[in-house]
């Protein structure tokens, strides 16, 4: 079987599996009774919580949840704590089946915006959200976006991964580059220059993985002018003049700086291809770099940090969002949200983020000054993330229907597919016709 046969079967197999759990809870779960009072004083020990949490690139963040955490609030209140750690890619079809079943996790990490995907299924924490964000010096825009659904908080923000692109200076200055390119075009000149002297590539995933594939070309999206709808999320307008001059420029700089074998990548193979020296370039989370420093000493040195260029439209990010929520089918929901309120907290959360060295960054705005855990200035740029990052559905509110498309990938195949050889014009058409069934329109 040929490559590109080989990834447009895996491709669409993906696809059917995580639109299948996508839909799963809100099609056929009955609607859980609304979840007790939290009113009242709670009652922690003898009691049992469940977190299901995600496995973090960097081993001391899973540290902190499975040690820490315990000994520091589980152990002191008396409380049996379960923290039950699953593969990104893996915590959808999880959650899905607890919500389905009525049972499973106190507690569960979200991502993107399943707390409007599922929002039937989840208790108001729309006060504990209130005193975090406060506390914290307020939720970045974005943060607030995924997590709150019709004005109900359906969830907390926990975090978000800010996605950066990790390069190789002395590689990008022996192709005759200064400084890492400001714009889409300059990138493609500079990828292919680097390419041609090193025969190294830029690594970019595109394939069905949580984080790296949606968080580039969501953005590279929008910087042409692109989006999934309107302002409203009510006229569709992925058929458009701007998409397909995203397209063509995305193809240009697919074949001229990257390789296909990345159509068959998940969020973990550009960390090891990039650890290998296999690759000069790739988007990912600060794992790289920290992992680098670690094992690597010279990788590291040679290692700079830069956002993502801009497009014609601007310069936007997507990181990815996290969140916490408490189905509403935990009848004592009290530990929960006490555990939710604790990790939270600024100082608590402080502790994290310094276990973590800033890998994942705080939903408040805190986390960029007072709660910082790096002086490493190779990081700055991660600082500006809460502030330029967009959501599932930009520019129109974050949705049911957006967030169900982002679970099908329907996006990361529009541009996988110009990748693999379609047009561009095909391509939006498959999309265009993707998005009508779960929009509705």
């Amino acid at each position: 079987m040929e490559a590109r046969e080989i990834a447009t079967n895996r491709l669409s197999r993906r696809r059917f599996l995580y639109g299948a759990a996508a839909l799963a809870a809100a099609a056929c779960a009955p609607a859980a009774s609304p979840s007790p009072s939290a009113s009242g004083p709670v009652v922690l020990k003898g009691t049992k919580v469940q977190l299901l949490h995600w496995t973090s690139f960097v081993p001391d963040e899973d540290k902190w949840f499975k040690e820490t955490l315990v000994n520091d609030w589980a152990k002191p209140n008396g409380v049996d704590l379960t923290v039950e750690l699953v593969s990104a890619n893996e915590a959808q079809p999880k959650i899905v089946a607890a919500l389905q079943a009525g049972g499973g996790p106190d507690v569960m990490l979200l991502q993107w915006t399943w707390s409007h995907l599922y929002a039937d299924k989840l208790a108001d924490v729309s006060d504990i959200a209130e005193k975090v964000g406060s506390d914290g010096g307020g939720f970045y825009d974005a943060m607030k976006q995924n997590a709150q659904v019709q004005g109900t908080w359906r969830a907390v923000p926990f975090g978000m991964l800010g996605n950066a692109i990790h390069y190789r200076d002395s590689l990008l200055k022996d192709a005759g580059a200064t400084k890492f390119p400001e714009t889409w075009s300059e990138l493609t000149k500079v990828g292919a220059d680097v390419k041609a002297k090193s025969k190294l590539f830029l690594g970019q995933a595109i394939g069905h993985s949580f984080g790296d594939p949606p968080t580039f070309v969501q953005p590279f999206l929008w910087s042409y002018g692109g989006s999934e709808t309107d302002e409203s999320g009510k006229k569709l307008a992925v058929n458009s003049a701007a998409t397909k001059d995203a397209l063509v420029a995305f193809k240009d700089l697919f074949s001229k700086a990257a390789d296909p074998q990345v159509l068959s990548w998940d969020d973990s193979a550009n960390n090891r291809s990039y650890a290998a020296k296999q690759i000069w370039a790739t988007l990912n989370g600060a794992s790289i770099y920290l992992t680098a420093v670690k094992d690597a000493p010279d990788l590291a040195k040679d290692t700079k940090l830069a956002l993502l260029p801009s497009g014609p439209k601007g310069q936007f990010l997507l990181a990815v969002p996290f969140q916490y929520a408490v189905p509403k089918y935990v009848k004592d929901p009290g530990p929960a949200r006490e555990l939710i309120s604790y990790i939270m907290a600024p100082k608590n959360y402080g502790s994290f983020m310094k276990a973590g060295k800033g890998y994942t960054l705080a939903p408040y705005k805190k986390g960029e000054g007072d709660l910082w855990p790096s002086t490493d200035a190779t990081f700055d740029p991660f600082r500006k993330i809460g502030t330029l990052t967009k959501w599932y559905g930009y520019p129109a509110p974050p949705s049911t229907a957006a967030a169900e498309s982002g679970s099908k990938y329907i996006l990361v195949d529009m541009f996988a597919k110009v990748a693999q050889g379609d047009t561009p014009e095909s391509a939006m058409s498959w999309a265009e016709g993707e998005l009508k069934r779960v929009y509705k329109l």
